[in-house]
């Protein structure tokens, strides 16, 4: 593998009997490529992201080998890993108030990272942060940058998260199912405005999330993770046509209700592992 990120093997286990979260997951992301990891809760996915952003509570063991542009991240002590951060790679959480401080302004918090690295002046950071919320979609990004994280909505927050993961346009930007807990509207938005900043900087993207949609909206590739293992993988429009594997098969069908018959018993996932083929 020869990508801007390339992860092989890597393995995660918790607690004292070593439960295992990821068991050997591999693969690779091209500079400017956006990858859709997709499988139900549990499947491994904000595992894989934590474990890329050295973001796993301290009893997990992980190994394996995660390369960032050629630098070998597993192992690497956390003072390294937070000048990475922010800079060479940013995070989008599912949850934008539990990710923003509560008793910081919102601009403070977009700009912190590039103050802390000596990467901006106070005068300059003032302005590009009103220049990126407004680029984010607000109108009114005075207030807004003034403004605490209580005082917005959750749609609002979340466009603050984004703003903050690519402030200093790192190379790879990971989104952990960041429109889960937005209203539908609220949603397109901020898929729209992900996608217009993702074809401007040229970024990678590792994209996780259990709506197939969004997925196919957002991603080139997909990957899908069952159990800590990726079970499939390849273009997004391949996986989805014509999935392999049977748990592939039970997520793609749970999309398309359209196919069922009125009255008919809806399939389970379970229903494609019992089939004579996958036995």
């Amino acid at each position: 593998m020869n990508g801007l990120l390339d992860v092989a093997d890597l393995r995660v286990e918790f607690g004292r009997h070593r439960a295992p979260a990821l068991r050997g997951v591999s693969f690779s992301l091209q500079a400017g490529q956006r990858l859709g990891l997709i499988g139900e809760s549990g499947s491994g996915k904000t595992v894989t992201a934590l474990a890329v952003m050295g973001l796993l509570p301290e009893t997990a063991r992980v190994s394996g080998s995660v390369r960032l542009d050629g630098r070998e991240l597993v192992g690497l002590p956390d003072a390294q890993f937070s000048d990475l951060r922010g800079v060479a790679m940013g995070m989008v959480f599912q949850e934008p108030m539990t990710a923003l401080d509560p008793t910081m302004r919102v601009g403070r918090q977009v700009a912190e990272v590039a103050l802390l690295r000596g990467r901006a002046t106070r005068g300059d950071t003032r302005t590009n942060v009103l220049q990126l919320l407004t680029r984010v979609g607000f109108v009114d990004p005075e207030r807004i940058a003034d403004a605490y994280p209580h005082q917005l909505s959750g749609g609002q927050r979340q466009r603050v998260v984004l703003a903050m993961a690519v402030f200093n346009r790192p190379g790879l930007i990971i989104c952990d199912e960041p429109t889960t807990a937005l209203d539908v509207t609220v949603q397109a938005r901020v898929l729209d405005l992900l996608d217009e900043i993702l074809g401007e900087s040229g970024a990678a993207c590792l994209f996780i999330s259990h709506d197939l949609a969004v997925v196919s909206r957002v991603c080139s590739h997909a990957m899908v993770m069952l159990d800590g293992d990726v079970v499939e993988s390849g273009p997004v429009s391949q996986i989805f046509a014509a999935p392999r594997h049977p748990y592939t098969q039970g997520l793609v069908a749970t999309a398309r209700l359209d196919l069922v018959t009125p009255g008919e018993r809806l399939p389970t996932i379970e229903d494609y592992f019992r089939r004579e083929d996958f036995r």
